[in-house]
């Protein structure tokens, strides 16, 4: 049996934008949050959002969760990123996404289980 990850909500410490970031997330390139179509979340700082993530399976491979700013009609804006490893214990963890470049910061909370939590 192998390990799986859940995305389960995101904190926001700073916004990127003024007042409120339009939020939309990924995993290994794939949209998921808040659907997979349109739409964003609106994120104000100190809230937090629920995301409850599809289970998805490590496979030997890190999980990329990617946080991105809709600003359109201009395209968007990186937030940053996670990889979470199939190393990790089982249980909850958090980690802030690092690596966007933009002034937001913002906090995952995450589940590693076995691939059939």
């Amino acid at each position: 049996m192998g390990k799986a990850v859940q995305a389960l909500r995101i904190t926001c410490h700073a916004t990127d934008d003024d007042d409120v970031d339009e939020l939309f997330m990924f995993y290994n390139g794939i949209r998921f949050w808040p659907n997979a179509g349109d739409g964003t979340v609106g994120a104000t700082a100190t809230g937090t959002y629920n995301v409850f993530s599809p289970i998805v399976a490590f496979n030997g491979n890190n999980v990329r969760f990617s946080l991105r700013d809709d600003e359109s009609p201009l395209g968007s804006d990186s937030l940053g990123w996670i990889d979470v490893s199939p190393d990790e214990p089982v249980g909850e963890h958090q980690a802030d996404f690092d690596g966007g470049g933009d002034d937001g910061h913002y906090t995952l909370t995450y589940k590693v289980g076995n691939s059939d939590f």
